[in-house]
């Protein structure tokens, strides 16, 4: 025992910022947003003091630099922001998280170390489900007369100390639980689907390109928990994300490994139908007395989407700088607008489209479009002819579309664990193009040749 414990101290002591970096994004998804920042910055010193006494300069890549260009962009909106501390808040949060990417680009050398960061996403994924279904199936028995009520497991699981935190801070923060839809370690159900949509084909990369059969079985059993997690939030959009998704893993994928993707399915489909239809009142699972968000709740809250949808772009299209340059960062001023305006008591556009919009006009959703555009070709820029380049690829892309298309319906940038998601994602972007052997697009005939060529390695699969 000594022995390991010495050998683990020589590891840790070789390269103390990488361990960092993996404690950093397995437990940022665990704790409480009020501290997990603080774990990601001492993370961050410690990787910066390594690199200056190696004599090395840490680097963000074109991705990273473009970013740059994008959160400087939200901290000049502060001119004319008439919420300027949200807006300096919001834009140094932003600063803040982007530490992560820069640690990823800069640790992730390796084709291994990418897998264990991957791994490392999955792992609290998981957790974060199990703990989703037990919240959700307690409270489901405990409606039902079996099980008294502290026997429930509370949603979410940091309520207590959320309220006691935020009920000491010098400005107000609106804290609204829903207690029939699990939400785990997050604030809200909707925050927790967004995760387990990034996560969920991050799981199907590892469970696919397991080395053993002992470690194909555990990332068989992390697939279940996340597709039971997102059944547990019962949110409808992310629902038929994860179903969407994974039928488009099925259909790149299967030439090589139908059978193990048809075994993925059981999870994914016995969780997400079975939910949607409790959602949508067509399985019961309380008695009578018991009010559940059915489908009188669910057409209610997609007409308030349209409506809220409809208002702010007859803002944007009537303010002509706000339409070009945005109100400023941070949803508090588009909380104003809908409350004052048009008299609807939402905290933002629930669409992330739309809200960047109103933030940072025309011009911020060109930046963020650019961003995501120029991600995507940096990642179909990796030569896929071996089948593991090829599923880390097309598991990132999913990952990264999943979790936009999700912000279709709700904003994703809501909180710190909802936009390191992004950083992360980006980061582990950036470090497969490092890694694995690329392709180069120079003209547009590259382009064509390199989409072919994709296609190709999509329908070989050696």
């Amino acid at each position: 025992m000594k022995e390991k414990f010495e050998i683990y101290k020589d590891k840790y002591k070789s390269n103390p910022a990488w361990y960092w970096l993996l404690a950093t994004v397995f437990l940022f998804f665990l704790l409480p947003e009020y501290i997990s920042p603080f774990i990601l910055f001492a993370a961050f010193i410690i990787f910066k003091r390594q690199w200056t006494k190696e004599g090395r300069l840490a680097k963000v890549g074109n991705i990273g630099k473009i970013e740059m260009v994008f959160m400087g962009y939200m901290l000049i909106s502060t001119f004319w922001s008439p919420t300027k501390l949200d807006t300096l808040g919001c834009a140094g949060l932003w600063w803040g998280m982007f530490l992560i990417q820069v640690m990823i680009f800069n640790l992730a050398r390796t084709k291994e170390r990418i897998k264990k960061i991957i791994t490392a996403i999955v792992i609290p994924a998981a957790i974060n489900s199990v703990i989703g279904v037990i919240q959700l199936v307690t409270f489901v028995l405990f409606k039902n007369g079996l099980l008294k009520k502290e026997q429930v497991l509370i949603t979410p699981i940091y309520r207590v100390l959320d309220n006691y935190v935020y009920g000491k801070m010098p400005f107000k923060i609106l804290l609204k639980f829903f207690d029939s839809r699990a939400s785990g370690f997050f604030s809200n159900p909707n925050l927790l689907a967004s995760f387990l949509l990034a996560s969920f084909p991050l799981a199907i990369y590892l469970f696919l390109n397991a080395s053993t059969k002992k470690s194909r079985n555990w990332y068989f059993v992390a697939v279940f928990c996340i597709c039971c997690g997102m059944g547990s939030t019962l949110t409808r959009a992310g629902l038929l994300i994860i179903i969407a998704a994974w039928l488009i893993l099925f259909i790149i994928f299967c030439r090589k490994h139908i059978g193990k993707m048809l075994v993925t399915a059981i999870p994914t489909l016995s969780s997400s139908i079975p939910a949607l239809m409790i959602r949508y009142g067509k399985i019961i699972i309380y008695p009578p007395d018991v009010k559940l968000p059915g489908p009188d709740e669910a057409l209610k809250s997609s007409e308030a989407h349209f409506t809220i949808w409809k208002c702010m772009i007859d803002y944007i299209t009537h303010n002509w700088n706000v339409f070009v340059f945005g109100t400023g960062f941070g949803c508090e001023n588009t909380g104003f607008v809908l409350a004052n305006v048009y008299l609807l008591n939402k905290p933002h556009s629930h669409n992330v489209i739309i809200e960047i919009w109103v933030e940072l006009g025309v011009i911020g959703i060109a930046m963020l479009a650019f961003i995501l555009v120029y991600a995507s070709g940096k990642l179909l820029e990796i030569d896929t002819r071996s089948f593991k380049a090829l599923t880390l690829v097309f598991s990132l892309l999913v990952s990264l579309g999943s979790f936009f298309i999700f912000g279709l319906s709700d904003y994703i940038f809501n909180s710190p664990k909802q936009i390191i998601i992004f950083m992360i994602l980006l980061g582990l972007i950036q470090a497969s193009s490092y890694v694995y052997e690329k392709h180069e697009i120079r003209t547009p005939s590259d382009l064509s040749s390199l989409a072919k060529s994709e296609i190709d390695n999509i329908v070989n699969q050696d």
